[in-house]
């Protein structure tokens, strides 16, 4: 399974999710940036739904900041591997230190983004969706950040993940939609797109202000 881009892989998304959410839960697509965000324009086009951005990120590790033991969210709340924390024999002050500087990357993100802050999601079924999962944090950080927002359901939407993924939402989601599951041993989501250019935040800002002019963007 190959995706020319991630809009594209956001339209096929958008064929799974039908059915799945009625307008009656409000439903609203939390993109997680950046590379979410073209994923979760093309949905909210083609259902109707209003998107916004919620800004998470990885834990790297201190000498590979590509391998994630984690994510924190826009409260500062962690969400760790515990597992991979005591392999790589990290101490607490590392990963509290690790998480401060990515917080702080979040308040600069939220005001190039989400200058006016995050909709309301109370009572609301959150979709949230990136282009795709590796170990998965990033998307169960936004899930929780959309929890205790008050969100009365929440959905993860993915176009590709690795065959282990879904076992990670257990329990911290309502549903997992991952629409190609991959038995790679070596797993990257880029293998899965013809074109993965890292987007720029002035892209991202220009998906935003698209939205905006189809009156799919909250707030």
């Amino acid at each position: 399974m190959i995706f020319e881009t991630r809009e594209e892989a956001g339209r096929v998304l958008a064929e799974d999710l039908k059915g799945k959410v009625s307008p009656e839960e409000r439903p609203i697509v939390l993109a997680i940036p950046r590379g979410g965000v073209p994923v979760a324009y093309a949905i909210s086009r083609e259902l109707g739904f209003p998107m916004s951005i919620v800004v998470v990120r990885k834990l790297g590790l201190p000498w590979n900041e590509e391998a994630g033991f984690g994510a924190v969210d826009p409260d500062g709340s962690t969400y760790l591997d515990e597992d991979l924390i005591s392999r790589a024999r990290l101490d607490p002050k590392t990963v509290r230190d690790i998480a401060r500087k990515e917080l702080e990357e979040i308040r600069s993100r939220e005001r190039r983004f989400v200058p006016d802050g995050y909709p309301c999601l109370e009572g609301r079924t959150a979709v949230v969706v990136d282009d795709g999962i590796a170990t998965g944090y990033t998307a169960i950080a936004a899930s929780g950040f959309a929890k205790k927002r008050g969100a009365g359901r929440v959905i993860v939407a993915v176009p590709v993940c690795p065959k282990e993924a879904g076992s990670r939402f257990a329990g911290r989601v309502d549903e997992f939609l991952c629409h190609h599951t991959s038995g790679e041993f070596s797993f990257a989501v880029g293998m899965f797109y013809r074109d993965f250019h890292q987007l720029t935040d002035e892209e991202v800002l220009d998906y935003i202000r698209k939205a905006k002019e189809n009156n799919l963007f909250e707030p």
